[in-house]
């Protein structure tokens, strides 16, 4: 079996990346001592922390499907703007200086049925980065590699007896391996780029009873098979000064579509089809604008925006997050 060409792209960049940044190092290069402060932009996430630091940063999200891109990605409307909060809680540890722990939990006020709002339990993340290159130069490169395992904590099927208009999660517990670079630009370092890479692992197989957030209604039961996913995402962080920074993040995503196994029973026995969900992609753009009271704490605000896509919704999702590290 063929090996997925995004699988192919991480595993190629993990290699060569730390030989590529080895030729690269130059001696270590006078920089002017200006006080830098950078939070992360909204989408791309960092390399491993210094042993024994803590991070801990919520995100307030609001995310609205203003439209949807169909199969030759013309934007279709949509009859109502969905919309959905969410709160966003990564905890971020230091192990050792190369080895960095993490945990994200996820709230969702949720749609219910009758048009009200409740909390919700979202999905689950645990993750774990290892450092493998930082060199000594004025760029300071970084690579490490991640593992990162999707616990199904939130709501996926059942949503009628559950009242809720909207799935809280995927269903699903599935394995991300992930890529990450960063460096620092220009004479005064104020200018920081990362890149992330992640592949999705295939095959991890999702029960549904009932409505479900797979597009099975109230008396289908069906098992989804997921695909493989791939994101790719550019972020760049440009320091004014100690307490302003302008980011932004570029933002690719695609993704195999779930091959699903339907039974419904019917006056005529137990019902069998299958079929698979289209592929997808989207590409969208998230600038923001960070602040900085102190060393310790960040702040950023920015909106994620959807350009373009195939069988994908359109996304305009303002996102507001505080960072404290002890």
């Amino acid at each position: 079996m063929a090996t997925p060409l995004p699988l192919r792209l991480l595993l190629v960049v993990m290699l060569c990346a730390p030989a590529a940044l080895a030729l690269a190092d130059e001696p270590e290069a006078t920089v002017p001592a200006r006080e830098k402060n950078f939070t992360g932009p909204l989408v791309s996430g960092g390399t491993p922390v210094p042993a024994g630091t803590l991070i801990v940063q919520p995100y307030l999200v609001q995310t609205q499907t203003i439209g949807r891109y169909d199969s030759d990605g013309k934007r279709q409307k949509v009859d109502d703007v969905a919309d959905d909060w969410r709160a966003v809680v990564p905890v971020t540890y230091g192990i050792t200086d190369r080895f960095t722990v993490a945990a994200t939990l996820r709230g969702v006020h949720a749609r219910t049925i009758e048009g009200d709002r409740r909390w919700a339990a979202g999905d689950t993340t645990l993750s774990g980065q290892y450092l493998l290159y930082k060199g000594m130069s004025a760029a300071s490169p970084t690579f490490a590699v991640s593992v990162r395992q999707n616990m199904p904590t939130g709501r996926h099927d059942q949503l009628d007896r559950l009242g809720l208009a909207d799935a809280t999660g995927s269903g699903a517990s599935f394995t991300s391996l992930g890529f990450t670079g960063q460096a620092f630009f220009l004479a005064e370092r104020n200018l920081r780029a990362r890149l992330n890479l992640s592949y999705r692992i295939p095959g991890a197989g999702v029960t549904l009873r009932g409505r479900s957030g797979y597009g099975t209604t109230r008396h289908e039961h069906a098992r989804a098979n997921l695909g493989s996913a791939f994101q790719a995402v550019l972020g760049a962080e440009y320091s004014f000064n100690p307490k302003w920074v302008l980011a932004g993040d570029l933002l690719y995503e695609r993704e195999q579509g779930a091959r699903m196994h339907y039974h419904a029973q019917t006056d005529d026995g137990l019902v069998r089809h299958e079929r698979r969900r289209p592929d997808s992609w989207r590409l969208s753009v998230a600038p923001a604008l960070e602040y900085h009271p102190s060393s310790r704490v960040g702040i950023i605000g920015g909106v994620l925006v959807s350009l373009d896509g195939r069988n994908a919704a359109q996304l305009l999702s303002p996102q507001f997050s505080v960072l404290w590290a002890f």
